[in-house]
């Protein structure tokens, strides 16, 4: 007889029942778990709002029971938001036994089912929650409207390809700041205690709140207590630039944010026959010491990471040398956010700033902390200068002794005594001044065509960049860029490019190819048959009439179709004149560029340089869209159904390989459609697609009776190698 195989245990799963505190509640929403930096639970926007089960089925997260595998995660978990009756689940109850309580004011969670195989030690969860209106005392939120800021992060990678799911991870419900101040000088449990209407002067903090509201200034912070109240208020304070303390006159807590917010010929005038005593310098911060690099660590509530962002004063580095700082303020949620912190900090820490002591009589006990005054000291050749209040000191003899500093909102207003200036004349302005009027966009496909190593099927492109003089005495720029996470890097020396104003008592219709225009740069560069663009349409230069400001162009060349454009639009003549950073950029990516202007004065400081970001869509890998659509012979944007009335779409083909560099209008010809490419004609009602119809030819029959039921036809190109649509789309309305 034969025997029976004996079966070999190669390793165990093993299977926990788990009950974890995350913290005070309530909280307004569970939004992720993670373990081993893998996703255990994502959910979509509201879905994990109260206390409730749920079921994680993911029993190969971790490898499952394959070799090198460690299981995956499967069972029952409970989440309990920490509600004021909160009562105990009967499986916290089976699992702790005898009397149970409902830990109210706490979010706790339960697991029950498969941890692990193979090992033991399970991975260590991490969970993403939401606290913005919940948990207030009483449950009072001050000034509801504008406690939450939501904020939008679309560069870092996610993988859930649930489309709401996706969205709900990128969406960031930061919080006021005022509103976080509020709720430590409130809160009854782990607060201060004190009285809203009272104790806090409510004027100053709603002017605060809405401030920060409209900057998108919200905080994602973790107070956990290690550190005192005040030291936790001070770091909200350092985030958002701003002075907390208690008015004299009234005894409320006041806000004050630091901004530039006051007009200087409003702000009180010190001198030495008005309130000022004495005045002697203040060394505390020697200027030869001045960071001239500032580099703000953040973290991404998105991606559970830190990261950094640096600004740099490039004139000052290339005087004395860099000399970088850091600062930690975790809880900024964006880089663009971190970016504008990082500016500031830098320009308040600018080299050559004014500090000065100034002891007051009585009349200084006007200003509080933050204030801004002026000062006139004749002895030190200053004019008029305005000064932000640093500290104040009351003296047992009355004297008020303040620390001040120059204010940088006010530089452009400081007027310093010449002493034995003579003569007179025009001063040119040659201040470094910041690029205004530009555009960033990605290199369309007959751009890349003249790239000899250039495959169409590449899913990349190259920032372009196009901009006007800020001033006449803007010679050139610096052009530097960066990608979220690293340091920005000077690529090189850019010219501004040849542009027109269109000047017009209406819009550009998409028909008009005869232009009237204000030429801002000089045409020697520009040749009959390049390219330029208006918005998002390509166009192509037909004739141009400088001495009279006239513009003949041919419309929607390239991947573009003919759009209207509003009167004062640029029209940028970009062809090989425009700039990039040579960097070739994956769809997905997002390139940060930044402009420093350069006079004979010298170079923009890049904190004065407004950061743009492009983000890439692979624009040359898609296919061009369908020419000079027309509704039974004529260009329309309108449908209007008659009874026993034959609609017919027509269309020219277009095909960007067999065009390459070639600009061809939209009405221009039809060109052998790509053997790949598809038409999709939708119907929609409402907004929302009701049918499709894919077709290779270049006409479409309508159908009346069922089109009655539709209100809008959308018509695109769709590449079925590529698996990618045209950049523009065709948009018609159905009227009955």
């Amino acid at each position: 007889m034969g025997s029976k195989k004996k079966k070999t245990t190669i390793g165990y799963k093993y299977f926990f029942s788990i009950q974890s505190g995350l913290g005070r509640g309530p909280i307004n929403e569970l939004v992720a778990i993670t373990a081993d930096d893998k996703t255990v639970f994502a959910g979509k926007a509201n879905e994990v709002t109260v206390s409730k089960s749920i079921y994680i089925d993911k029993p190969n997260l971790f490898g499952g029971t394959n070799v090198g595998g460690e299981g995956g995660i499967k069972g029952i978990f409970e989440i309990a938001m920490g509600d004021a009756d909160q009562e105990p689940t009967s499986r916290v109850k089976n699992l702790l036994g005898g009397v149970v309580p409902g830990f109210r004011g706490m979010v706790t969670t339960f697991f029950d089912g498969l941890i692990s195989a193979y090992s033991a030690s399970p991975k260590p969860w991490k969970y993403r929650v939401r606290r913005t209106t919940q948990g207030w005392s009483n449950n009072e939120v001050w000034y509801p409207e504008k406690c939450i800021i939501m904020l939008y992060d679309d560069t870092s990678t996610i993988h859930e390809k649930d489309n709401g799911i996706n969205s709900n991870l990128r969406t960031i419900h930061a919080m006021n700041p005022a509103h976080i101040l509020i709720e430590c000088a409130t809160n009854n449990d782990w607060g201060r205690g004190l009285q809203l209407y009272e104790d806090i002067d409510l004027d100053s903090f709603k002017t605060a709140a809405d401030i920060l509201y409209n900057e998108k200034f919200g905080l994602c912070f973790r107070y956990n207590r290690q550190d005192g109240l005040d030291t936790f208020v001070q770091q909200v304070l350092d985030h958002i630039g701003a002075v907390q303390y208690a008015d004299l006159t009234t005894g409320k807590i006041k806000l004050k944010l630091i901004r530039d917010n006051y007009k200087t010929e409003d702000l009180p005038l010190f001198n030495y026959d008005n309130g000022i005593l004495v005045v002697q310098d203040d060394d505390s911060s020697a200027s030869d010491n001045v960071p001239n690099e500032i580099a703000v660590k953040w973290h991404n509530p998105v991606t559970n990471e830190d990261s950094e962002v640096r600004a740099q004063n490039l004139g000052a580095i290339q005087a004395v040398g860099l000399i970088s700082s850091s600062i930690e303020y975790k809880a900024l949620p964006t880089f663009e956010l971190a970016a504008r912190v990082a500016q500031r900090e830098l320009e308040s820490g600018i080299a050559g700033l004014i500090r000065l002591t100034i002891q007051f009589d009585r009349r200084g006990e006007i200003l509080t902390p933050a204030d801004c005054f002026r000062v006139s000291l004749p002895d030190r050749d200053i004019e008029d200068m305005v000064m932000r209040v640093g500290s104040i000191n009351e003296h047992e003899d009355g004297m008020i002794e303040i620390t001040a500093i120059q204010d940088v909102f006010g530089l452009a207003d400081t007027v310093y005594n010449s002493g034995n200036q003579s003569g007179t004349g025009i001063v040119q302005d040659t201040t470094p001044r910041p690029v205004k009027n530009y555009m960033l966009f990605e290199s369309p496909y007959f751009a890349m065509s003249q790239l000899s190593n250039y495959d169409v099927n590449n899913e990349s492109g190259y920032m372009f960049l196009v901009s006007a003089q800020p001033n006449s005495q803007s010679i050139n720029y610096l052009l530097q860029t960066t990608t979220e996470g690293a340091d920005f890097t000077i690529r090189g020396t850019g010219d501004f490019t040849p542009s027109a104003v269109l000047i017009s008592k209406r819009q550009l219709s998409k028909i008009d190819t005869q232009l009237n225009v204000i030429f801002n740069k000089n045409m020697t560069d520009v040749s009959i048959g390049s390219a330029a663009i208006i918005g998002n349409e390509i166009v192509r230069i037909d004739a141009f009439d400088e001495l009279n400001g006239t513009l003949t162009i041919a419309r929607g060349c390239a991947d573009t179709l003919p759009q209207t454009h509003s009167k004062d639009s640029f029209i940028w003549f970009f062809d090989s004149l425009f700039e990039t950073d040579g960097i070739e950029y994956l769809k997905g990516e997002v390139v940060y560029v930044q402009q420093l202007t350069q006079t004979n004065a010298g170079t923009l400081s890049a904190n004065k340089a407004p950061i743009r970001a492009l983000k890439f869509d692979a624009r040359a890998a898609r296919p061009y869209p369908p020419a000079n659509l027309q509704v039974n012979g004529v260009i329309t944007e309108t449908i209007t159904l008659k009874e026993q009335e034959t609609i017919v779409l027509t269309w020219l083909h277009r095909n960007k390989e067999i065009q390459q560099d070639n600009l061809i209008a939209y009405n221009e010809g039809n060109i052998d459609k790509p053997e790949t490419v598809k038409y999709h004609i939708e119907y929609y009602l409402a907004g929302e697609l009701k049918k499709t119809v894919v077709t290779n030819e270049n006409s479409h029959e309508l159908e009346i009776n069922e089109t009655e039921h539709y209100d809008e036809i959308r018509i695109y190109a769709y590449d079925t190698k590529s698996k990618f649509e045209s950049l523009q789309k065709y948009i018609l309305q159905i009227k009955a």
